[in-house]
Formats: structure tokens, C-alpha cells, sequence
């Protein structure tokens, strides 16, 4: 198994914070798999909600795992799959906790249902940690460690380590999802790809909402890979779908929860003229998207968001991922804060390595230390200084590495 970035916070969770452990994210990203890796850490028991042994079990005896044979002085591991499709799954687990912290420790993981099931009247709040489990990126296959300070590192002294042109190739044609990633066919992808989608929409969120118009929302996620890097029109997919405005805000809002796509909202504090509304939209599987340039920019973008989920889930800091544009159509990809404090902002041209007069245009209106034009090509690397800042032109591997 490919080690997991998140390996270590969990540990931490588990045996230093005592508290559950919630493991989310898309469908396929490898979930299972981690959780049952982390066995090889703890003595301990997996059990799965879809399996109709294990759902029997929990029904008829709920704290089984009581009765099993283990060593007294130390915690044993449960790991429950899919519990969140039991109706009664926080009280269970609540009870669980309650009453067995102190000799056991518990895992949950599921996908989008989990963290939608987790909101309103939380009554299991201070019972547990959560962190998402993303599909691959080039820095968790270099390095496998959530940390900040590499990458500030870098920022300051320059991104100096080898070239991961390779593994950013690979990940760019194949997908961060473990199966296509590691077997890097071109036919297993497509079967591959075209039965996650089918099953998502028509079983995952069907299941979960009770949707009607499933039709609609597969016509919607078919869309959505030709709007990546734009500013999202609801009313243009409106007229494209011939559904409600309504409508579609709600299966965009499913889509979201359920880990096919993510947004990314303008920046407005301290920029004139700026747009205030328009979110763009990024998928988590790059490889549907037929534009090369498209599919790089949302390869970045990727990178970014897991990187600035992982730093916050961790307590690294506080994190925010925005774009900027104003009303003159000035525009830069990506902006990143700490603390609401600008921290970098990244403009990605997939082959122009002359640094973007906009990347320079909003450095100093927003007063950002550093600014970085990623680019696709390889072999690319200059460290640039104007208006007393810093900006870099980068090759896409060299400086995905960095992050998490």
C-alpha cells in the first residue's frame, strides 16, 4: 500500500486525543483500505454496515466487541464502514464512546453521507476528530507528511528539489484515485471512471436524497468537466438543462457533498472593483476534462484545495483558498490566506513562462509576499523579484511537491 499522508494525525487521534476518529472523502480514494492498514498499528476488528453478518451483529448485540478476546492492557481498534446508513448511528456510536473510550478506540468512515449526516444537532460533538482521505497528489507520493513548513520553506529559500516530472505526468493522465493511478491503463480508466460516476449519482445520492430527476443531475455532472476555471452560471446550466435556477443550485450543492466537485469563491477584502458572487468550479477527477490547459489548471487547484484542507484539518492553521478577479477582468488563479492574511497567490499558464502582469497587478494591490506562475513544462524554475516581492515561474512538478 501507497502510504497515506494522513497516517500519522491519525495515529495522533487516536492514541494522543482520544477521541473517534471520522475518516471522509470521494468515493474510491482509498478509505477502506487505510482504515484496515491502521489494524497493522492496533490489534482491533473491522466492521462494515453493508455487509449483512456485521449489520446483524450490531443490531442484536450492539457492543459485540466487548465479548472479543484481546489484550486488556491496551485499546482495541473498531473500525466501522458505512455506519452512517444505519439510522440510529449516532446514538450508537455515542453510546459506544461514551461507554468504552477508555478501552477502545473507533474509526468511522464513509464518504459524502458522512459529513452529511454529521451536521445539524451534532450530538456527537467533542467525541470525535475528522480529516478527509483525497485521492493521490505529487506531494503526499514524495513524502507522505502533512506539513506547512516545507512549503514555507520553499517559498523563502526557493523550491529547490528534484524535478517529480514523472509521478506529475502519471497523476495528470491517470487521476490521483488509487486503482487508475497505480495500474496506469488507459481502457481500465475509462471502465473505471464511467462506473464511479454511475454509481455515485444513481446509488450514492439517489439513496440519500431521494432525487427524481436523477437524469438531470448525470446531464449536470456531464457539463460540469467544460465549465472547469470559469465563473459558475447557474443561469447558463439553467438554460442548458431546462431546469429550474433552484434546481440546480441544490444538485450543484449534492455534488459538492458528495465529492465530485469543488468550488473555489472570489477573494473581495481589500479588492477594488472585485466580483463578489461567481464561485468557479473544479472537479476532483481531472481526467475528464478533454482540454489540456483545463485540465491542468483543475490538477493545481486540486492540489490547493486538499493542501489547505489537510493544513486546517491538522491544526496547522487557518487556512482559506479563493480566486480574485475585479470588474475590469483582471483576474488570478488562486489566492491563499492564514489567519485572513494574504500567504501566496498562483496564477497557472500551461506554457507561458513571461510572468503574468496580473499576478504582479494584484501582488501589490493585495500585498502578498510571495506570487508563483506555475506551468506545465518541465525544467522550468526562476526565482523573480519586482515592486520588493517575490515571484516565481515554476514547473507544475517541481512546485506540487511542496504541498501536501
Amino acid at each position: 500500500m501507497i502510504a497515506r499522508n494522513i497516517q500519522s494525525f491519525s495515529l495522533s487521534v487516536l492514541s494522543e486525543y482520544n477521541k473517534m476518529l471520522f475518516i471522509s472523502g470521494p468515493r474510491q480514494s482509498g478509505k477502506t483500505t487505510f482504515a484496515k492498514h491502521l489494524l497493522e498499528h492496533y490489534t482491533g476488528l473491522y466492521t462494515n454496515w453493508d455487509v449483512v453478518t456485521d449489520q446483524k451483529r450490531i443490531i442484536n448485540d450492539p457492543y459485540f466487541f466487548q465479548n472479543v478476546n484481546r489484550d486488556p492492557n491496551s485499546k482495541f481498534l473498531i473500525i466501522f464502514d458505512e455506519i452512517h446508513t444505519y439510522k440510529k448511528w449516532k446514538n450508537y456510536l455515542k453510546g459506544c464512546y461514551d461507554g468504552f473510550n477508555r478501552e477502545f478506540n473507533f474509526i468511522i468512515t464513509g464518504s459524502g453521507r458522512l459529513d452529511l449526516f454529521k451536521k445539524g444537532g451534532d450530538s456527537l460533538f467533542g467525541r470525535y476528530f475528522a480529516i478527509k482521505l483525497f485521492p493521490f497528489t505529487v506531494g503526499e507520493l514524495i513524502y507522505s507528511q502533512i506539513d506547512v513548513d516545507r512549503f514555507s520553506q520553499g517559498l523563502q529559500q526557493g523550491f529547490s528539489n528534484s524535478d517529480c516530472y514523472e509521478i506529475y505526468q502519471r497523476l495528470f493522465t491517470y487521476s490521483g484515485f488509487p486503482e487508475p493511478y497505480i495500474k496506469r491503463s488507459d481502457s481500465f480508466y475509462t471502465i473505471w471512471s464511467n462506473e464511479r460516476k454511475k454509481t455515485l449519482i444513481r446509488e450514492d445520492i439517489r439513496n440519500a436524497y431521494a432525487v427524481k430527476d436523477i437524469s438531470n443531475i448525470e446531464i449536470l455532472a456531464a457539463l460540469l468537466p467544460s465549465k472547469v476555471g470559469s465563473a459558475l452560471s447557474i443561469n447558463s446550466l439553467r438554460e442548458d438543462i431546462g431546469a429550474a435556477f433552484d434546481s440546480i443550485k441544490k444538485w450543484l450543492l449534492i455534488l459538492e457533498q458528495f465529492y465530485y466537485v469543488f468550488f473555489i469563491r472570489p477573494y473581495s477584502k481589500n479588492v477594488a472593483r472585485s466580483i463578489k458572487k461567481e464561485p468557479k468550479v473544479y472537479v476532483y477527477d481531472w481526467v475528464e476534462i478533454d482540454d489540456d490547459a483545463a485540465r491542468f489548471e483543475n490538477i493545481v487547484a486540486f492540489h490547493l484545495y486538499k493542501t489547505v484542507h489537510l493544513w486546517n484539518d491538522t491544526g496547522k492553521g487557518r487556512f482559506e483558498l479563493y480566486y480574485l478577479r475585479d470588474k475590469d477582468g483582471r483576474e488570478v488563479d488562486f489566492f491563499v490566506t492564514n489567519n485572513n492574511k494574504p500567504f501566496f497567490m498562483i496564477e497557472c499558464k500551461y506554457a507561458d513562462e513571461e510572468i503574468s502582469k496580473n499576478l504582479l497587478y494584484f501582488q501589490v494591490k493585495t500585498k502578498t509576499p510571495y506570487a508563483i506562475q506555475v506551468v506545465h513544462k518541465k525544467d522550468t524554475m526562476k526565482k523573480l523579484h519586482h515592486n520588493a516581492m517575490v515571484q516565481y515561474v515554476i514547473s507544475a512538478d517541481r512546485f506540487l511537491q511542496y504541498l501536501c
